[in-house]
């Protein structure tokens, strides 16, 4: 499981590093480039659904494995393509990847963390950002050494397709028993339809408020470190930097949280730490206190979403797969239409009052953490957590 979110975080930061190889290699305008990003984006959120209905049916194990092959083989596929239309396809297949992979894997996520029977989620999620900057070291050296971006979407996706095997075997397996609950499940008419159509909206506007503000450090740390600070464009690397290696500890430390505070009062608290750093690095005029806020930014980020996953596993008569892809859905729009929001006020005003906009984004999630109160849930059989986890 573990090796899981690594090798996603790993595949996706591989191809993050070399978007500006590819835009050479195409003759990509900065226009042509935002609808090839686009492609990926779209592929992703048609996908997340349908990896949630699948899951319900053949069980997340065989759906990681179908997403696995779109996912590795896409990436080679994005630097071979002969022509602009089939780039765009190629990065479509590659979308359709990446977000088949999100839901399932977090549909075992779950799973293992019911049959454990204590929070592991989090710590889970820390490997994705553990391979997400070895997959950005690794690629901002084989850049540096000037190796085509073909060749190393290749090599990466040959070493990684054999990890595949151990990685799929070792995944939890859904009993025949659980398949016909879960299909009975979608078949049921709920008793209470509101109730869990809210609580489902609820965690998908956390998802979404968080993810919009993640997003926004990717795209504009930087820039408000250069062009509002001042900071020189190497030093201003550092702003994202640091976001992204307090994100990587705290969720190693989330799991613990929340066996010692309750989810929700470890959303509250994580808000509440990232709502002081946006306010410290909104009104910072030197980069150590920018930098404490970025890092305050991404501790306090780190354990929400996955927090919120882990609620998607404890609603009642819903299955887990089909309130992930929903949940996983609404929060990667905030993912795609933060950054933007955050250019167009930055245009009309200035980069401090957008960015200063996340507060309000990120109090909202403070304010919804009731929907993480904890619920009754049945006991299961941890026969297989040693073999699930690993």
């Amino acid at each position: 499981m573990r090796g899981l979110f690594f090798l996603n975080g790993f595949l996706y930061a591989t191809w993050a590093t070399r978007i500006p190889a590819i835009q050479s290699q195409f003759q990509l305008s900065h226009a042509a480039l935002g609808v090839a990003l686009m492609m990926v984006a779209l592929g992703a959120v048609v996908a997340m659904p349908t990896a949630g209905w699948l899951c319900s049916r053949w069980g997340s194990r065989r759906v990681v494995a179908i997403s696995l092959l779109l996912y590795i083989a896409g990436l080679p596929l994005v630097a071979l393509m002969p022509s602009l239309t089939a780039l765009f396809i190629a990065l479509l297949l590659f979308g359709v990847g990446h977000g088949m992979l999100d839901v399932s894997m977090n549909v075992q996520a779950v799973e293992v963390e019911r049959r454990w029977q204590r929070p592991i989620n989090s710590s889970i999620h820390a490997l994705w950002s553990v391979g997400g900057l070895s997959g950005a070291i690794a690629g901002s050296v084989i850049g540096l050494w000037g190796l085509a971006a073909g060749l190393h979407f290749a090599l990466v996706s040959a070493l990684l397709s054999f990890a595949i095997v151990p990685i799929v075997t070792r995944l939890l397996t859904e009993s025949p028993t659980a398949a016909s609950d879960t299909r009975d499940e979608l078949t049921q008419v709920p008793s209470q339809p509101r109730g869990r159509n809210r609580a489902l909206i609820l965690l998908g506007a956390i998802a979404f408020c968080i993810m919009a503000g993640e997003g926004a450090m990717a795209d504009w740390s930087a820039v408000l470190l250069n062009q509002v600070l001042g900071v020189s464009e190497g030093l201003a690397a550092t702003g994202y930097a640091t976001f992204a290696i307090a994100m990587a500890a705290g969720r190693f430390a989330g799991d613990r949280l929340s066996m010692r505070l309750g989810p929700m009062n470890q959303v509250r608290i994580s808000g509440l730490v990232a709502l002081a750093g946006l306010l410290i690095v909104v009104t910072s005029s030197h980069l150590a206190l920018a930098l404490l806020g970025f890092a305050l930014i991404g501790g306090g980020f780190a354990t929400i979403v996955p927090a919120v996953f882990s609620a998607c596993g404890r609603l009642d008569n819903i299955p887990a797969g089909v309130a992930l892809a929903t949940v996983s859905t609404i929060g990667y729009f905030g993912f795609l239409l933060g950054p933007p929001l955050i250019g167009f006020v930055a245009e009309l005003l200035s980069l401090r009052i957008a960015l200063g906009c996340l507060s309000v984004t990120t109090l909202a999630s403070v304010l919804l953490a009731t929907t993480l109160a904890p619920r009754a849930t049945a006991t299961h059989d941890t026969s297989q957590h040693d073999r699930c986890a690993a």
